[in-house]
Formats: structure tokens, C-alpha cells, sequence
């Protein structure tokens, strides 16, 4: 044990540990193979110790975590790895080796799960008399966290393995994440931007003993980096920083975020967002997901912007969703949407969709389609209409003389390559109904925009002639699915969750009895008879198990049903499953819930 300071000591193991005390209690970052009953020669016992902060998944950090879980210490994990230590076991069982292009080391985890609190990037997690912020620093791993607090003056960052010592960092080959790939690369250059900007004056490193932070030392690690890439691809590394185009007076544009950002501004300097996309050289937003703050630094500089105040989403995929928790942790940012987009922004484990937030937001205002959300003297009109995806706002406003219309991701990035019209943004997994494909156009006629706010071509002005063409384009697509897909309506070909669990996927513990609804939506214009029979593997138990429906023309229906899980667990997962016979037709298990441990 070597002690730093009175608050501080230092324990060298397989990684390095910190014991940091205040009034006689204890937090512990990064535990490695040390034991609860390691702490003793510092002063605070295991019963002292109130929470153990981990920065990444690796199992040389730790490794003991299910002893100080077990001893009732709260194990705080980073939110995005959160799988890799509630999972780990599964993981590792799943893990492929045939993968030969997977490179993150997926099992290094844990031997045993660990089930603890969320570190959940830029949030702030008080103890005792410290405020410790979250702060994402992704590189040795897509999830990796440093923790960032001030003791009696001195500003201290515990940073995992970004650094091991002045200039040097402890290990390499887990940060290529995939094969042949400087997506980690670039994040740690990103992540040593993240520290300058942080200036912390000493660094708790997660190998190697504490040291002074100097900027001079970050820059001779960090030319490095930037040499290696330059060696490697022919071209300096060119630092990432967010694009403003101001569109007029107070409407502006990031063009060069994942998805498309739209700020409005009042003469006040406070904002209004519509999408805050990923804002990265490498951006994470793959499974896991993450978004890293490379905006708000700029944001009073280039716009004038000193608080956000509201966020509307598109629509909500990760990819336009992605900054709104930050905006909420930094600014206390607001959300407003429709009842249609509520849930499954409220409640994205719910839901078996693509592109979702792992990260549960918060909505402030729900927002009926002809509500006018009045802010700062502008007017802003919401309306869920399906579009790329069944859950898609339509937003409506005006702005020094111009009419906006934000569009999300209804026209695809494709149009905006050299001699392309507009078409549509096609993946049916997002729940685009056949029927929908004619709409798209008429409502931005029925609007008449003068600029269209795109979720992958920024803001583009609206030709009347263009969305004309794009009518034709979008009547020829319906008409040709229409055409091919065998069903009693198109949409039933196209909509793979016409038949549904809600919610989707569900923790639970063995002896647990869970209620779900099974959902069906009645594309047709006739009502029909629906008979759905239920059944459930690894000894649960359905009630009902049959149920017939009578579901009117084009409405939805839902009916509850009760599993019971048994009292002991053989399986990884328990699976309920709908067989649905449809006006006469078996359209076999159709929808299925998954119960996990």
C-alpha cells in the first residue's frame, strides 16, 4: 500500500487500485484481484467501503468485482459495457472464435456476472463530499471511463488504461477493436483531447503509480499516435471539430455529425435542438453505442449558445438521439415528442427495433399533433406520421422568413450522390408500412416547405418539382410491393412486428410472475378473427394460453397474458412464443418475448 496524500493510497496489483477516503467511509476505483479485506492497510475496512468504481470490462481490473458486490459494496460499471459485466458468462459462451474479424477480446471479462449501478457518461456521482463526473474515454476499449474529482484543491483523473505514466500507455493491441481497424486508434487521440481539455493536475493511471500530469508529456504520446496513423495511412490525422453552416440568422447546422444536428437560437443564447448526431472521427455507434461530446465545447463560440434548453427528436435512432443524454447532463436539456415516439424513447428496452438508445430518456412534454410548441417566439408543429421508420416526426417551423421542415431520415443519404432524385430510406426492420411510401411525398407538399432539414444531406432547398418526382418514385415502389408480397395486405409482408410482445425482453429472476401484452395491428380495411396460442420454453408456464380476438379494420388490439417462471433456472433464457392464426391462416409462431436472467 503507498499512500498518496491523507485522502488518497495507492494499491499496485494486477492493476492499479484506489482507495479514496472521506469521514472514515471509502470509494474504491479499479479493484483488480484485490479482495475487500485488501483496503484494511489503509485505514478503511470493507464494511467502510460504499461503492467500487470500475473503469472498463477487462478482468485485470476486475476480476474480484463479485467479492465487493457480494461484501454489499454498489459495483458501478460504464453504462455502455454494461453487457459485459451482467452478460459476461453468456458471452463468453457465445463468444465465436470462428469471428475472425472481431479483435475486442470479448471474454477478458469477469468470471462471475456482476449486477451494480450504471457509470453513465458525463453523468455526476456524488459521495460523500466529492462530485465525481463520468467521463468517457473510450480507446483500450469502446467503453472505457475515467473518473475526474477535486480534493482539497487538486484535480485528479483516473483514467483506466489510457495512460500508464508520463507519455506511455500500458497496453496496445486491445485498443484495434476489430481486424486491421484505427477505430480505437482514433479514439485514443480523441480521449488524450478529452484529457487536455479536462487539464487535470495529477493522473490515478489504471498500471503504473500515480504521476503529475504535463502537457508536454500528453503531446509526445499523442505525436505519436498521430505518426502511427500517418505511417500507416498516408495522410495526417486530421482532428475532429463540429462544422457549424449557419442556415439564417438563428437556424444553424453540424454537417459533419453522423446525422444531421439542427440548433435554433434566440437572441438570448439559448438553443433549441432537433437530432444531436454522433460528433467523432470514429464515432461508436454500433453495438454498443456512445457518443462522445466533441460539440459542446464549440457550441457558445460558433453560435452564441451558453444553455440548450429543448431537444426535439426526428425520430429515435441512436444516430440522431445519441447526444441528447449529454445535452441533458451538461445543460439540463428538455425533450418534447409525440405520444407515438414517448414510449419507446422512455422505454427503449421494450422494444426489438434497430438503432435504439440504450440509455432511457426522460420526455418533459408530450406533444399532440395539432399542439404548437411555442418557444422563444417560434412556433414549432410535431406530427408522428411513419416514415423510415413506424415511430417519425414531421417538425414544422419558421425562421427568419423561412419555412423548415425537418424530415429525419424519410429521403434517403443516397440522394444527395451526383445525379440521384430523391428516394427513400428502405429498411424494413424500422417498421415502414407499405402505405406509407405515398404518403411521404404529399406531406411535404401539404407543407410546403421552403428548406427541408434532412437527417444525412443537411438542409437542402425544397424543389416542388424534385418531391413531384419523388411521388412517382414512391407510388412505383408501393405499387411493386403491392404486386410481390403474397399476403391479404402488403404491409403484413413488410412489417415484421405486426404481431407483438410488449415489452420485448425482460429481466427476471427465477419463481417471477410477469405480465406482457401481445399486440396486433389490423392492416386490413375489413375486420378479422385472430387466434393466438401461447407457449413458453424451460418450464414456464403462459396463462392464458389461447386467446381468440375479433380486431376491427385498420386498429390495434392487445390482450395481457401472465408468465410464470419456474422456481429453479436450466436455460440461459426463457422464450414465449405466439402462434398466430390469422382469418383462417397459420402463420405459425409469429412473435416471441425472451424472459433473462
Amino acid at each position: 500500500m503507498n499512500r498518496i496524500n491523507d485522502y488518497i493510497s495507492w494499491l499496485p496489483g494486477s492493476c492499479s487500485t484506489y482507495v479514496i477516503s472521506r469521514a472514515s467511509r471509502g470509494l474504491v476505483i479499479d479493484c483488480g484481484a484485490h479482495q475487500p479485506s485488501d483496503t484494511d492497510a489503509t485505514g478503511i475496512t470493507a464494511t467502510d467501503v460504499d461503492r467500487l468504481l470500475l473503469t472498463h470490462f477487462h478482468r485485470d481490473q476486475c476480476s474480484a468485482a463479485a467479492s465487493w458486490a457480494s461484501a454489499g459494496v454498489d459495483v458501478a460499471v460504464p453504462f455502455c459495457e454494461k453487457r459485459y459485466f451482467e452478460e459476461a458468462d453468456i458471452l463468453r459462451a457465445s463468444y465465436d472464435t470462428s469471428d475472425n474479424y472481431t479483435a475486442f477480446f470479448p471474454g477478458f471479462s469477469s468470471l462471475q456476472d456482476i449486477r451494480g449501478s450504471w457509470a453513465v457518461d458525463y453523468d455526476i456521482l456524488r459521495w460523500q463530499d466529492l462530485d465525481v463526473s463520468v467521463v468517457p474515454l473510450p480507446g483500450h476499449t469502446f467503453g472505457s471511463s475515467g473518473y475526474l474529482f477535486d480534493i482539497e484543491g487538486v484535480r485528479y483523473l483516473a483514467c483506466g488504461d489510457l495512460l500508464s505514466a508520463p507519455g506511455k500507455m500500458h497496453d496496445y493491441a486491445r485498443a484495434q477493436w476489430s481486424y486491421m481497424s484505427f477505430q480505437g486508434h482514433v479514439n485514443l487521440l480523441e480521449s488524450l483531447a478529452t484529457v487536455r481539455q479536462l487539464a487535470p493536475q495529477v493522473i490515478l493511471p489504471g498500471h503504473g503509480e500515480p504521476f503529475d500530469y504535463k502537457v508536454e508529456d500528453l503531446n509526445r504520446l499523442e505525436s505519436a499516435l498521430r505518426e502511427l496513423y500517418e505511417l500507416f495511412y498516408g495522410r495526417p490525422y486530421e482532428p475532429y471539430r463540429p462544422v457549424f453552416r449557419q442556415l439564417s440568422e438563428h437556424v444553424f447546422e453540424v454537417s459533419n455529425s453522423a446525422a444531421n444536428t439542427y440548433i435554433v437560437r434566440d437572441d438570448e443564447g439559448h438553443g433549441l435542438f432537433i437530432d444531436c448526431g454522433y460528433t467523432s472521427g470514429a464515432p461508436i455507434n454500433a453495438n454498443p453505442h456512445r457518443f462522445v461530446d466533441h460539440l459542446t465545447p464549440w457550441l457558445e463560440e460558433e453560435t452564441g449558445i451558453r444553455q440548450v434548453e429543448w431537444f426535439l427528436p426526428s425520430h429515435y435512432h441512436d444516430d440522431h438521439l445519441a447526444g441528447l443524454p449529454a445535452l441533458q447532463m451538461k445543460y439540463g436539456a428538455k425533450v418534447a415528442c409525440s405520444p407515438e415516439v414517448t414510449d419507446i424513447i422512455e422505454h427503449p428496452e421494450r422494444y426489438d427495433m434497430p438503432c435504439l438508445v440504450p440509455h432511457a430518456t426522460q420526455v418533459d412534454r408530450v406533444l399532440e399533433r395539432d399542439e404548437v410548441f411555442a418557444w422563444r417566439g417560434f412556433n414549432f408543429r410535431m406530427e408522428q406520421f411513419p416514415g423510415q421508420t413506424w415511430y417519425h416526426h414531421l417538425i414544422t417551423f419558421e425562421a427568419d422568413g423561412q419555412r423548415y421542415l425537418s424530415i429525419g431520415d424519410n429521403i434517403s443519404g443516397m440522394c444527395f450522390a451526383p445525379e440521384r432524385d430523391f428516394i427513400h430510406s428502405f429498411i424494413p426492420k424500422n417498421r415502414t408500412p407499405v402505405s406509407s411510401y405515398r404518403d411521404m411525398p404529399r406531406q411535404i407538399q401539404e407543407r410546403d416547405p421552403q428548406v427541408l432539414l434532412t437527417g444525412h444531406g443537411g438542409a437542402v432547398d425544397c424543389s416542388p418539382d424534385k418531391v413531384a418526382r419523388w411521388q412517382i418514385w414512391m407510388d412505383r415502389w408501393a405499387e411493386i410491393f403491392e404486386g410481390i408480397i403474397d399476403q391479404p395486405h402488403a404491409n403484413m409482408g413488410m412489417d415484421p412486428h405486426w404481431v407483438e410482445f410488449y415489452p420485448y425482453k425482460v429481466r427476471a429472476e427465477p419463481g417471477s410472475e410477469l405480465r406482457f401484452d401481445v399486440r396486433i395491428r389490423n392492416h386490413e380495411s375489413q375486420a378479422r378473427d385472430c387466434r393466438v396460442v401461447l407457449r413458453a420454453s424451460g418450464g414456464a408456464t403462459v396463462l392464458p394460453d389461447a386467446v381468440d380476438l375479433h380486431v376491427a379494420a385498420k386498429t390495434d388490439t392487445s390482450t395481457p397474458v401472465v408468465v410464470s417462471l419456474p422456481q429453479t433456472r436450466d436455460v440461459h433464457a426463457w422464450t414465449i412464443v405466439a402462434d398466430v392464426t390469422w382469418n383462417g391462416r397459420s402463420y405459425g409462431e409469429l412473435a416471441e418475448a425472451i424472459v433473462w436472467w
